[in-house]
């Protein structure tokens, strides 16, 4: 397995953990924040499938908004580069206004298949006729990435997630 296959199938792994423990998550309590200023699980789910929607975009360039150039080195090497180093965030911070979830996203089944499609979509997007996508993507924030890294980073995010569903 390449190096590309293996930080696809990785990223795969994470998306389904987190899946799996929502799926397990009761009914009742899957629209109830966590507490006070935190989001539902349904609002983590939805979070989590937004971000996969706009990771298609990034992937096929077509991604709109972003920092100036000037700045992306910096807004990389603060959330990317210390992330994937840790292995984990290494500060709270709160999603940009992009990746807000709504107040009342949808029952778990729909928000569940809603990431599944994005994460297929987004592999496929990877393999498919993006072939600079297989090595580098140019994210409209953080600049050129190697694609393994920005993979890397995604499946960190959904572990992030995973770990507040618990």
């Amino acid at each position: 397995m390449t190096e590309l296959e293996t930080a696809i199938a990785d990223n795969r792994a994470a998306v389904e953990e987190f899946v799996s423990s929502a799926r397990g998550i009761d009914p009742a309590a899957w629209s109830t924040p966590r507490g006070e200023g935190k989001w539902s699980p349904a609002q983590i789910a939805e979070h989590l499938a937004i971000v996969y929607e706009y990771n298609r975009k990034v992937v096929t360039g077509t991604a709109r908004g972003g920092a100036p150039r000037v700045l992306q080195p910096l807004a990389r090497w603060f959330i990317v580069t210390r992330t994937l180093k840790a292995g984990r965030f290494t500060r709270n911070g709160r999603a940009p206004a992009m990746f807000q979830p709504a107040a009342a996203p949808a029952a778990a089944p729909v928000v569940l298949e809603r990431l599944t499609k994005a994460l297929s979509g987004f592999e496929s997007d990877i393999r498919s006729g993006h072939p600079e996508a297989r090595h580098t993507v140019r994210h409209p924030f953080f600049g050129p990435l190697p694609t393994i890294d920005y993979l890397r980073l995604q499946a960190i995010h959904a572990r992030h997630h995973r770990s507040q569903l618990m």
